[in-house]
């Protein structure tokens, strides 16, 4: 049983390593909550781990320190999310309260994962091992295989939809109507513009985002005119793009509006590097919030244009 404790252990840190190459990519990380999350998926893991032993000689005592893991983990999460809201106003682009929710709710969650690919490795080994009577390292082999298949779908399951799922976006062009309206595609009135030196900026720099619903759905229009969704979508923008503007340059900072009538949202953005590719690849791979999902429901059936799907 010793062995299988530990490889119960190295299978949950795989799991946690599998998400975070996703979290990677849905939330910009950096080192130091890399190290802490690699820390908390062990102490997961060697919870999941001793379950199983823990239940074989009826040490039931033992279970209730997973009640004290849970704790912790909240306390993870409220932690994750005092210290985003605290760099908030060092942001020139914010996240917005909904991106921080859903971030250290993913921060808690992602070791609970640990805890069932671990468990579920060594419950396997003991099944096996003790009711099916197979030898010690085809259980192990086969147990450990087990345990990574449950990662690759917890990892499934648990990753979130992307703009690319619910939209088209594309690039067009910005413009200025009444000498100081900014017009991006074909709406208008996105903000008043006063220094002719901003608006210059604009047309030099700036680029004009369209995001469209995709198959004119009320459902993904719903998402995309929530504003935190909305919100999202900028700082992840910025976040890879970087945003051509300081923090006493007002004019500069993006505001998405919605179209009334095509539902689709508009962003005009100055980057640091105006290249059009980047730009779609940034909006597109920004994540779905879960907050901003079951809007509408009652439009679920109906397109934007008025006519029921077929």
């Amino acid at each position: 049983m010793d062995k299988i404790f530990f490889i119960g252990i190295i299978v949950g840190i795989i799991s946690r390593l599998i998400m975070l190459n996703l979290d990677d990519k849905q939330y910009p990380t950096q080192p130091n909550i890399l190290t802490s999350q690699i820390v908390l998926a062990f102490v997961a893991s060697s919870l999941g781990a001793l379950l199983i032993p823990a239940l074989v000689n009826r040490s039931y005592t033992s279970i209730t320190f997973l009640s004290l893991a849970a704790e912790q983990f909240r306390q993870v999460r409220s932690n994750r999310r005092d210290t985003l809201q605290d760099l908030e106003p060092t942001q020139l682009v914010p996240r917005g309260n909904s991106f921080i929710e859903e971030i250290a709710r993913t921060y808690e969650i992602r070791n609970y994962m640990c805890i069932v690919t671990s468990f579920i490795t060594v419950a396997s080994f003991w099944a096996l091992n003790n009711e099916v009577k197979l030898s010690e390292n085809p259980s192990i082999i086969i147990s450990t295989i087990i345990g990574l298949i449950v990662a690759f779908i917890l990892r499934k399951l648990l990753s979130r939809q992307s703009i690319s799922d619910i939209s088209e976006v594309s690039i067009v062009d910005i413009s200025f109507e009444d000498d100081c309206v900014l017009k991006v595609g074909n709406l208008k009135g996105i903000t008043n513009v006063g220094l002719k030196s901003d608006r210059e900026r604009y047309i030099k720099h700036g680029i004009g985002i369209e995001i469209r619903p995709k198959n004119n759905s009320y459902t993904n229009a719903g998402i995309l005119s929530y504003p935190g969704q909305r919100q999202v979508i900028c700082y992840n923008l910025y976040s890879r793009l970087g945003i051509f503007r300081e923090s006493n340059e007002p004019a500069f900072t993006p505001i998405p509006r919605v179209d009334p009538e095509t539902r689709s949202l508009y962003i005009a953005f100055i980057p640091m590097e105006r290249d059009e590719r980047k730009i779609i690849e940034a909006v597109k791979s920004c994540p779905v919030l879960e907050s901003a999902k079951g809007k509408n429901l009652s439009l679920k059936n109906l397109k934007i244009i008025g006519k029921e799907n077929e």
